[in-house]
């Protein structure tokens, strides 16, 4: 008995791909006021894939991030944060290329209104005294360099905190909303 059919699953992927690029596609084209008629979800979406779509345009991400507007740079590191804390954590932020955004950060998510999220970000920098400007140490080329990583700081103790409060991605969504016409 096959409980699975493949290729039914592939199928069904492909046509969610499919979607997902026409989606995609849309929002690329929209105009701010098609924007601030977006459901949440949507315009938090639309956000990402046209800010995206600017910075990836670009060389390399320093390039591609001074190329967006100021609210798609404020936008852009704040998602870069929240996401790799989610999938990674703190660590994870540090040791990508994400880390570029990192001196700016905090300010953007004061910019956003995420308060409590800027605190315990500034705190944990400031008690480990990383310095945001000069984060060369955490470059890492093997897993072995990455889990080292985990051993100089408790980046667990941030996790931990960030992931009990409010998502980012509501901050940042209403942060669009008030300034739809920059994305």
């Amino acid at each position: 008995m096959n409980l699975f059919n493949f290729d039914k699953g592939k199928s069904d992927f492909k046509k969610i791909l499919e979607e997902q690029a026409k989606r995609e596609a849309a929002y690329i084209k929209m105009s701010a006021a098609e924007l601030a008629e977006l459901s949440d979800d949507e315009l938090f979406n639309a956000a990402w894939v046209r800010t995206d779509k600017i910075a990836s345009l670009k060389e390399n991400m320093i390039e591609g991030f001074n190329s967006l507007s100021e609210a798609q740079r404020i936008f852009y590191a704040v998602y870069l944060l929240e996401m790799e804390v989610n999938n990674g954590g703190l660590c994870q932020f540090f040791v990508n290329s994400s880390r570029m955004v990192a001196p700016i950060v905090s300010e953007c998510m004061g910019i956003i209104g995420a308060s409590e999220h800027k605190n315990l970000f500034n705190t944990f920098i400031n008690k480990y005294q990383i310095d945001l400007c000069d984060l060369a140490s955490f470059n890492c080329e093997t897993a072995e360099a990455y889990a080292s990583q985990y051993e100089r700081y408790p980046f667990e103790e941030y996790d931990n905190a960030f992931y009990t409060l409010e998502p980012l991605q509501g901050y940042l969504t209403s942060f669009v909303k008030n300034h739809t016409d920059k994305f």
